[in-house]
This record gives structure tokens, sequence and C-alpha cells, in this order.
């Protein structure tokens, strides 16, 4: 398998070719199980499936109460049955990116994540109304787990760092595993219902005028916070109609990025001194040597929120994109290109100003019936492209022909110089890719581009403007 290193936005090989990583996420999120299952999951079908889109890159996640369910007793038998994976995906020449996976921090608050011997026994679990997320906008024992482990309350970071000094550990003769994701869409430590109560407010001004006050439902109990809330709202849109003008009114580049801006305010000082010290003491204490440390930005930042931190040789971005609607029954009819488009400018912008490679840790989402969502997915794709930016999708199913004919296309593996371009026609099935060759190569090393049905294919090149249009 090859080594990498970052040269500035972009990563290269050995021989110092441009790299390009495309691929899926493979996660389980259970704080509980078999191992056996974890080989029965990942089996021939599962590689012989995955290999239908080319895909040369996975974003592995486990979960901390998987890897340690109870203090200092690690999960060898799990550990072991990751390991058999990491290799299989060497034998196949997949590269592998560990992920330390949560999602409301805890299974214990109907997520997953931290074991629960590490929570406050005093906080209380409650399950969400309508959609997994809700314990993010304003459920105060999520966002109290959260503030425990941003402030180190009773060690309880100090505990995360030493399971995943142990779990890395694990992996270090493996040498497809080119990274670790330290930690899963960090929430911010305060203020993560002040975010979500801002952005409906002004979406409320943008949409119809009305200011509205939201914080003063909540000053007893969340839950029924919540309630009185959405009744308080379902009272400004009122009718259907107005529901359709909210929704084709958001559904708007300008006003969707209206209603997030300056809302960094309430990230900013997480971003600086929570993130950045947890995340530079992860890469001291936790790191392997030569691979990738790659950072998320924080879970709002996911909407196009400002973000920044210091990085550091071998830093890697890994931002995750998706549209408001994602995992709701709504995502097929209104998931929207121009919010998406909002959110990875933002991206870009991020990219910009802290000089870092991205390979996208997390986009795509599925509906379970229609097809406007593989329209809109493509286009995102596109976004992706037009970046140059590696990519990992979420959620790939191998076996919907829907998933695969959307995510198979080309894309370069490995190029002789600086991408300028790399392109696809969907509609004509062509993709084109244009790029700058500076020095010589020796004569086998080659630019190579994933092509469907042909797998990988070697091109020639030469120093200047090469440029080539593949059909597929």
């Amino acid at each position: 398998m090859s080594k990498f290193y970052c040269d500035n936005c972009v990563i290269r090989d050995e021989y110092g070719r441009e790299r390009i990583f495309r691929g899926i996420n493979a996660c389980i999120k259970s704080h509980h199980l078999n191992p056996k299952v974890i080989d029965k999951a990942f089996d021939d079908d599962y590689f012989d499936g995955i290999k239908k889109i080319g895909t040369n890159i996975i974003r592995l996640g486990i979960t901390w109460a998987l890897v340690e369910p109870e203090e200092n007793k690690y999960n060898i038998k799990v550990i072991e049955a990751y390991k058999r994976f990491v290799k299989r995906c060497e034998d196949e020449g997949i590269y592998v990116v560990l992920d330390m996976h949560q999602d409301l921090f805890s299974h214990k608050f109907f997520g997953d994540g931290a074991p629960e011997w590490v929570i406050d026994k005093s906080l209380k679990g409650e399950k969400y109304l309508a959609i997994w997320a809700e314990g993010y906008f304003y459920m105060n024992s999520v966002q109290r787990a959260f503030n425990d482990f941003w402030t180190n309350k009773d060690g309880i970071q100090d505990k995360f760092v030493r399971m995943w000094k142990f779990f890395s550990n694990e992996f270090k003769d493996c040498k497809n595993v080119i990274g670790l994701d330290y930690l899963n869409e960090p929430y911010v430590h305060k203020n993560g219902r002040a975010i979500f109560l801002s952005i409906l407010e002004n979406t409320i001004k943008i949409v119809y005028g009305k200011d509205i006050r939201l914080e003063r439902f909540y000053k007893k109990n969340d839950r029924i916070g919540f309630l009185r809330m959405a009744l308080r709202l379902a009272g400004v849109i009122k009718t259907p109609k107005r529901v359709e003008k909210l929704l084709e009114v958001m559904d708007n580049y300008d006003n969707f990025k209206k209603a997030t801006s300056g809302l960094e305010k309430y990230t900013q000082e997480f971003n600086e001194k929570y993130y950045q010290s947890f995340f530079d003491r992860l890469c001291k204490e936790a790191s392997l040597d030569g691979r990738f440390n790659l950072f998320e930005h924080n879970y709002y930042s996911n909407l196009g929120i400002e973000f920044e931190i210091s990085t550091k040789k071998n830093d890697v971005y890994s931002p995750h994109a998706y549209d408001i609607f994602i995992d709701s029954a709504l995502y097929d009819k209104y998931s929207s290109n121009e919010r998406i488009k909002v959110i990875i400018d933002g991206i870009t912008e991020n990219q910009k100003k802290m000089q870092v490679p991205v390979i996208f840790g997390e986009w795509g989402g599925s509906a379970p019936s229609g097809d406007n969502w593989i329209k809109h997915i493509e286009y995102v794709s596109s976004l992706l492209e037009e970046r140059h930016w590696s990519s990992m999708y979420w959620a790939f199913n191998y076996k919907k022909e829907k998933h695969v004919n959307a995510l198979n296309t080309p894309y370069p593996i490995a190029v002789c110089g600086d991408i300028i371009e790399m392109k696809t026609d969907r509609a004509s099935r062509k993709f084109t890719l244009k790029w700058t060759q500076n020095t010589d190569f020796d004569e086998n090393v080659k630019t190579e581009v994933y092509v469907p049905d042909r797998n990988i294919v070697k091109f020639d090149s030469h120093k200047g403007l090469n440029e080539i249009t593949i059909e597929y």
C-alpha cells in the first residue's frame, strides 16, 4: 500500500502524484455486539458490492462503548474482528480511516457513543418525539453530557484519550490505515439550543417578516418547552399555503445563508478553546506515525457555519454536509441543491483559511422511495468533484441499483502532477480529466483512473498540460 503526505490542500503519494480517495462509510453504532456479527456483515458479497463503485477508502466507525464497555476493560474480541476487516480491506486494495463515532453522545440518550459508566448518573435519557437528532436541539441532558466531556469533568476526556491510545495502537501494523478520525461530529460545549433557536427565529423573520423569541419556552422543562415552541411556530405558519411559502423561500441560496449567518459567535469559543486542545492532545498522544489526523468541524458547522482551527503537518479536514431534511420522510421531495451549495461553499472557505486537504467524511443520505434524492446526491457529487475532494458516502447500499448507478462514475486515483479539472457528464457518460505535470516521473509511475467495468486504467503523461476524456 502507498504512503501519503499533505502538500497544502492536496494529498500526494510517495511518487508525488496527487491522490483522490472515493469510498463509503462502514459504521457499527452498537454498544453491545457479538464479534461474529462483524464478520458476517463484511463478507465476500459486501466486498464484491462496494467494488462495484470503485471504492478505495472506507471510514470504519466504532463506538467508545463497544471498545471499552467497562472501565479499563477493552473488548478485545471486537477489536480483533475489526482488525480482520481492515486486513481484508488491505487485501482488496482499500484504505481505511478509523472513526470513533457518536450521535447524541451515548446510547443512554437514544444515540450512540460513550459507555454509560462515564456519564453523570443524574443525567436521564429521554426518547425523541419525531426524529433522532432532537436531543441536539433542545435536551438539557445531552447538552450537559457534552459540557462534562469538553470541560473534562471527573476526567472523562482523559479516559477517552486513554481509550484512543489503546485502540489506535492495536492498528499500528495495519499499513492501509491512513488516518484517525478522533470524534464524529463534535458537538459544542454550550449554546447548542441557542444556535438551533436562532436558526428558527432567523427563518421566521426571513419568510414571514415576524420577530419571535423562542428561548422563553424552555425555562422549566426542555421537552415541554419543545412542544410549546412547536405550537408557537404552528401559530405563525398557520396554513399549508404558508408552509409552501416557507419551503420556497428557504430553497434559496441567499436566504439560507442569511439564516445561519453570524452564528459562529456561538461556536468560536468551542472551536478555539475546547476542540483545538482536544484535537492537539489526541494528535500528540494517540496518533499513528506518518498517518493522517482527521478533524471534523463542529456539529452545527454541518450547516455551513464558519469554522477554523490551527493545523499541523498531516492534518486533514473531514467535514460533513447534508440537506436539512436528511433522516426524514421529506428528504426525497424537499432536499435542496441551493442549501447544500451554501454548506459546501462554507466548507470551501474553511479549507482555504486552514490550507489543508479535504477528505469529506459524510455526505449523501438516501430516501426510501422516489428519484429526486438521487438527482440531489448527483449534484452534491458534482460539487465535490469541482473541488477535487476525496469523499466517503453515507450510507451506500450495494444491493440497491439506484445507489450503484448514482455513485459508479470514473474518478482519478493517482495523477502525475496537479489536477486542473475533473468532471463527469452523466448525460453523455463522459469523464474529463485535465492536469499539469511539472516534473518527470519514473516510466513505471502512471496516472491512474477508476473506470466503471474496467477497474483501474493507467495513462501516460508528459510535462505540461495533459487531458483525457473517457467514455464509460
